[in-house]
């Protein structure tokens, strides 16, 4: 039972690090440890101003206009054959 347990650990082992390496970060991880790819300086802009809409409270109006345009299908009764 222990082989068991100890090959199916590291099947585990395996396909995790086969998944972390198919990430995108584990790729570049995978790229910086091998070299192919050099080190460079962050240039993302964390705390940049981003442009948003203005905030509202009305959340169901805003629904209802995003809605009154969709067509209503009115059910019709039905006459089944006996």
């Amino acid at each position: 039972m222990e082989g068991t347990l100890l090959v199916g650990g590291l099947v585990a082992a395996i396909v995790f690090v086969a998944a972390f390496a198919a990430e995108g970060r584990g790729r570049r991880v995978v790229r910086l440890i091998l070299g192919a790819d050099e080190r460079r300086p962050v240039t993302e802009h964390l705390y940049d101003e981003v442009d948003r809409p203005a905030p509202t409270l009305d959340v169901v109006g805003e629904l209802a206009r995003d809605t009154a345009a969709l067509h209503v299908v009115t059910p019709h009764t039905a006459r089944h054959r006996a």
